[in-house]
């Protein structure tokens, strides 16, 4: 992923969410509540007006099957941000740890100058040395 990939990966979760909200906001039908509002009191009055009629029971069916995609929509979203974050998170930690640790080449550095100032024998900078390269 792209050192800005986490924020493309947060904005497509937010817009996903926000698409799913307003599929879910969307009527399921003319007298029909939506997927985040299925009050269908419309068809309901209309059904104790018609004694047969059976709007209400046929809206919130409407209703129902409406709400599973509304829900994946919302829930892939908030899923796809929580990943953004977390690449993030994963992001800075690693970033934090490499600049805490010096690097092999200063540490090499600094081998070479105990060396030099007769700290550190030629053998042991040597072994350091192997040990520091092995860990590349």
């Amino acid at each position: 992923m792209t050192r800005r990939g986490w924020v493309w990966l947060i904005a497509a979760g937010f817009s996903v969410s926000i698409t799913g909200i307003i599929v879910g906001l969307q009527k399921a039908g003319p007298l029909c509540g939506s997927a985040l509002m299925p009050q269908s009191r419309a068809a309901e009055i209309f059904d104790a007006l018609r004694s047969r009629s059976r709007a209400a029971a046929e809206c919130y069916r409407s209703v129902d099957s409406s709400a599973v995609p509304t829900w994946i929509l919302i829930v892939l979203g908030i899923a796809l941000v929580l990943a953004g974050v977390i690449i993030r998170v994963l992001s800075i930690n690693r970033y934090a740890a490499s600049a805490a640790s010096p690097s092999v080449a200063s540490q090499i550095q600094e081998l070479v100058r105990l060396q030099r100032q007769g700290l550190i024998s030629d053998e042991e900078l040597n072994t350091r040395r192997a040990e520091l390269l092995n860990r590349l």
